[in-house]
């Protein structure tokens, strides 16, 4: 087992409980739970080349969580499944990484859908129109993603930073990400808080900080997102 992979999904589905909490507010931590968990799998799943039954056992475990919470005949619960089965075959099979361009689609959708879809829908039936934003955020740490895959995945599969210069890819990743935060309801640089002010002015500062320092280095550029999320979580659940 890679440790160091280990590690790094067991924090990124950390920083996802903490962003899903901060979504469905705390009465609703049994959905941010199944979300974390589902993720800490999918990536171990795409990343670890050993022991995968253990996490095959671990995502039926978590699809018993979602058919306890929602229906099991319920479009919700099918939407899960579906969703199971595509993770599953993404680089197996099917390998839907492969399709050109498709990888930070399936990854925004993905998170989208199992972190906000799914859980709004079940909770009030239907997904507010101020919640599709994130889908920027998740499309922003795709794109990351596939930045710091370029060396790998030149010559195998078709991404939008092997056809922009990494100039042009910092740059539309700091747009996209300023744009998803300027849309949040959340920041307020001139809240009486304390605790909401810094917040909001280290997340309005983040896209400059990637812009200007961190695109140097990209072996933090993944972490540094992953953190965002942690703190965008953390922001809504004090607002």
């Amino acid at each position: 087992m890679n440790s160091s992979s280990f590690k790094n999904n067991v924090l990124l589905s950390v920083f996802a409980f903490v962003f899903s909490l901060g979504i469905l507010s705390k009465a609703h931590w049994p959905y941010a739970i199944l979300f974390s968990l589902s993720i800490f799998a999918s990536y171990q799943w795409l990343y670890e080349r050993k022991n995968h039954w253990i996490y095959l056992v671990l995502a039926g475990l978590i699809g018993i969580g979602y058919g306890v919470l929602l229906h099991p005949l319920s479009w919700s619960f099918g939407v899960y499944i579906a969703l199971g089965l595509l993770v599953l075959t993404y680089e197996k099979g099917i390998k839907w990484r492969k399709i050109p361009f498709l990888k930070p689609i399936f990854i925004s959708i993905c998170w989208f859908t199992l972190g906000i879809g799914i859980p709004k829908v079940a909770l009030y039936g239907h997904i507010p129109n101020q919640d599709f934003s994130h889908i920027l955020l998740f499309l922003v740490l795709a794109i990351v993603e596939d930045l710091e895959d370029r060396a790998v995945d030149e010559g195998h599969i078709k991404t939008i930073p092997l056809y922009l210069k990494k100039s042009e890819t910092d740059a539309l990743i700091s747009l996209w990400l300023f744009t998803y935060l300027a849309l949040s309801s959340k920041i307020d640089l001139f809240s009486g808080r304390i605790d909401i002010k810094m917040l909001s002015v280290v997340l309005t500062m983040a896209p400059l900080v990637y812009f200007i320092y961190l695109k140097k280095s990209p072996k933090i550029n993944h972490r540094y997102f992953d953190f965002i999320l942690f703190l965008i979580g953390l922001l809504h659940l004090l607002v």
